[in-house]
């Protein structure tokens, strides 16, 4: 048994660092770094994305909602009809008291009678208005162009949709040329800065100067920081559109 431990302790501590090791990789497959890496190629096709913001948009799905309603609607017209017919069936049962005076020998004499009734009664009629043989056609019509108003409005909210996310899509891609381009220049305007201290420090340029290129310095960083969030605001963005959670981690954040 004590001959055992070891070998246990061994494999436990095998497959402990093998999930440590998994888990790191997991986690490195998720880093994007958008200096070096191609967001296009971390994310799904442009027309996977546009399928998925149209099929989870609510929009879209309101006005499908509203086509159904008027289908069910035009349905109701194309049966309205029967609303003109009618089928009655009464029963009623009770107990009715009568007092009764005798006509036949003028004489003033009343009879009490008591007694217990039935009534059954099955009826059925047709009442047609003019107006329901004359418009039924066109209301029916009126049905069906609600629908095709409300498919309309669909197919319209769908492009809207899909120019969105091409929109974000192609902004996200447009920043993060900026970010390469930003990053360079900033490099570049960190090793002017540097120039110029030391040639303030040696009296080599005035105050004025040195304050300029402390100025251009300070802008490319800005720029710099407000194309990183630029690129991240269209990112997530996409994933509000599409419904997606694409799991990609910035590394400039």
């Amino acid at each position: 048994m004590k001959q055992l431990i070891p070998i246990v302790l061994l494999f436990t501590l095998f497959f402990a660092k093998a999930s440590v090791s998994q888990i790191r990789s997991d986690d490195e497959s998720r880093l994007f770094n958008p200096l070096t890496d191609d967001i296009t190629k971390r994310l799904p096709s442009l027309r996977v994305l546009i399928d998925s913001a149209i099929a989870n948009a609510p929009s879209v799905r309101y006005e499908e909602l509203k086509a159904d309603y008027y289908y069910y609607e035009q349905k109701s017209q194309e049966r309205y009809w029967l609303e003109h017919f009618s089928f009655n069936l009464d029963w009623n049962w009770g107990k009715w008291n009568f007092r009764d005076r005798d006509e036949l020998t003028r004489i003033d004499r009343f009879y009490l009678s008591e007694s217990f009734r039935d009534n059954f009664a099955v009826g059925f009629y047709i009442r047609f208005p003019f107006a329901t043989l004359v418009d039924r056609k066109n209301r029916i019509n009126k049905q069906k162009k609600w629908i095709e108003l409300s498919l309309v409005q669909r197919e319209i909210n769908s492009k809207y949709i899909q120019g969105e996310v091409i929109e974000a899509y192609n902004m996200m891609i447009q920043w993060q040329n900026y970010i390469r381009i930003y990053n360079d220049y900033q490099k570049f305007t960190q090793i002017q800065m540097q120039m110029a201290q030391n040639q303030f420090l040696n009296g080599e340029i005035a105050v004025a100067e040195y304050t300029r290129l402390k100025e251009i310095q300070t802008r490319g960083a800005v720029e710099y920081q407000q194309a990183i969030a630029e690129f991240s605001k269209n990112y997530q963005l996409l994933e509000i559109l599409t419904n997606m959670n694409f799991n990609l981690i910035n590394v400039l954040r």
